[in-house]
């Protein structure tokens, strides 16, 4: 099992993506206010705010659980508005966000969350540059809270992972805590336990600061993640190993990676691997008006039952009992699999038309033109080159890997790469003029009929079908225009 020690390829777009919009990045939130939380004695807690312009009010409002929601004008002590919250035991999570006057209007924060006596953060997992994440049991009624676990990855510092504990801190992944009390065994290999359940806290604080993140949401049962001797990296379920303790495991997740004031929130769902169940993701960032969602709405049965009947038979089998795995994930579509030609009279034929004519390609105002020689694509880029791009084969395709994108390639050989993986999966790879023209995707015969599912049931067409499905803004990938926090990310889990 490999231990992953960087970001996934499909959310390494995320971040390319980021780049080839020109996301700016705006002010700080901290350049409005600091707020926290500070623990009293006697089941009491004091819920601060403090504006860097003086305010003429500040309201709190809060949710604990079994009581709705609280709303109170706070009281100014010097500069620092304050309200007490009582009758607070060990464990109960506070949800609360502020209503504040700046100058005339009046202003609403994101969410925050805090643990009573759960210690850390800004003692209670908020402050500048955090938001909440919610997370809804949407499964109707398959599955309790408490069967619902969630495990939360990411780097608070580059190059380090953490898990995010339900208290809204990050603690760095340690192998020794497969041994320790409360760890989880499968197969008599122990695991840490670094998830949570809904039943433990169903909105949690994600920190200012959490690069190449996944959320993984399992059902029924907690995922097994090993941790490397080094606690430098930590392996994730390896859909190619039927002995993988996660393969009679129902799980899928949710990418992230967010630097408040550096890197634009970004995030997506995903099927680049498999489909799990199904989910959907609302983005919101009320103080610009964005509110996003990306996702799936229908039931798993309905997903299941549509994909038998829409796929070709080469598509069919990836359907299990625990998810639909993707070709890519699939031996199916791998060397010596069923599939491992799949492609290949489509690939011929567009190979064979680019060597008796020439190949052009225009977009995002660049154009690269060539003719294939000798097996392989020798082409320029606006006049510069040449550079050359090897005949791909099915595998390569589905995999976005190989002779579209490996080690070694030219950064200008892996752009057009990129270019030919999406073209070949969504069937127009033989006219580049509807390289860029979603209505001709998925009409001819050969093509990635998986990819074509997703997007035909995702919300708004928009799905991570394959690695490079972002090409030409079609994936779920979402991504606020400003390094501020969002509002809220709000994921539903459904059934």
């Amino acid at each position: 099992m490999s231990f992953a020690r960087r970001l996934s390829r499909a959310f390494v777009l995320v971040l390319l993506l980021a780049g080839l919009t020109q996301v700016s990045v705006g002010p700080a939130a901290a350049a409005d206010y600091t707020q926290g939380v500070t623990p009293l004695s006697n089941g009491q807690a004091k819920i601060w705010f403090k504006p860097t312009t003086p305010s003429s009010l500040v309201d709190v409002h809060y949710l604990v659980p079994n009581l709705g929601q609280q709303n109170f004008r706070m009281a100014n002590v010097s500069g620092t508005w304050e309200q007490t919250v009582s009758s607070l035991s060990s464990g109960t999570v506070i949800e609360y966000w502020f209503t504040y006057e700046k100058g005339g209007p009046l202003y609403d924060t994101g969410h925050f969350s805090y643990t009573y006596g759960g210690g850390g953060g800004t003692p209670g997992g908020g402050g500048t540059g955090t938001f909440p994440l919610v997370l809804q049991n949407n499964t109707r009624g398959k599955w309790t809270n408490a069967q619902i676990y969630v495990l939360v990855l990411g780097m608070g510092t580059p190059g380090e992972w953490s898990y995010l504990k339900p208290n809204g801190t990050l603690a760095h992944i340690n192998h020794t805590e497969a041994s320790a009390p409360g760890h989880l065994t499968k197969n008599g290999v122990n695991y840490a336990n670094m998830q949570f359940t809904l039943a433990q806290a169903s909105t949690v604080t994600i920190p200012s600061r959490l690069e190449g993140g996944r959320i993984y949401i399992s059902a029924g049962s907690p995922m097994y993640i090993p941790i490397s001797p080094d606690d430098r990296g930590w392996g994730g379920p390896d859909l190619h190993n039927p002995a993988d303790p996660n393969a009679d495991v129902y799980f899928d997740w949710y990418e992230l990676t967010y630097s408040h004031g550096v890197i634009p929130y970004g995030g997506n769902t995903t099927q680049v691997d498999m489909f799990g169940f199904p989910m959907t993701a609302r983005l919101q960032q009320s103080a610009i008006g964005y509110d996003q969602t990306v996702g799936i709405t229908q039931t798993r049965d309905q997903v299941l039952a549509q994909y038998q009947s829409s796929v070709g038979a080469a598509f069919k089998p990836l359907a299990g009992a625990y998810r639909i795995t993707a070709p890519r994930s699939s031996g199916l579509f791998a060397p010596g699999g069923a599939q491992q030609n799949y492609l290949q009279a489509y690939i011929d034929q567009v190979w064979n038309q680019y060597t008796a004519s020439q190949f052009t390609l225009t977009r995002l105002n660049q154009t690269f033109t060539g003719r294939v020689v000798g097996g392989r694509l020798q082409f320029t880029k606006d006049g510069a080159g040449p550079f050359v791009l090897d005949k791909p084969t099915t595998r390569d395709v589905v995999e976005c890997s190989g002779a579209l994108a490996s080690a070694g390639m030219t950064t200008t050989a892996l752009e057009l790469g990129a270019e030919f993986c999406a073209a070949f999966n969504r069937g127009v790879a033989a006219n580049t003029a509807n390289w860029y023209n979603p209505a001709a995707y998925y009409s001819g015969a050969s093509k990635n009929d998986y990819a074509q599912f997703f997007h035909t049931i995702g919300i708004d067409h928009r799905a991570y079908g394959f690695a490079y499905d972002d090409i030409n803004d079609q994936s779920s990938v979402k991504i606020l225009p400003n390094a501020n926090p969002p509002t809220a990310l709000t994921l539903s889990i459904g059934w």
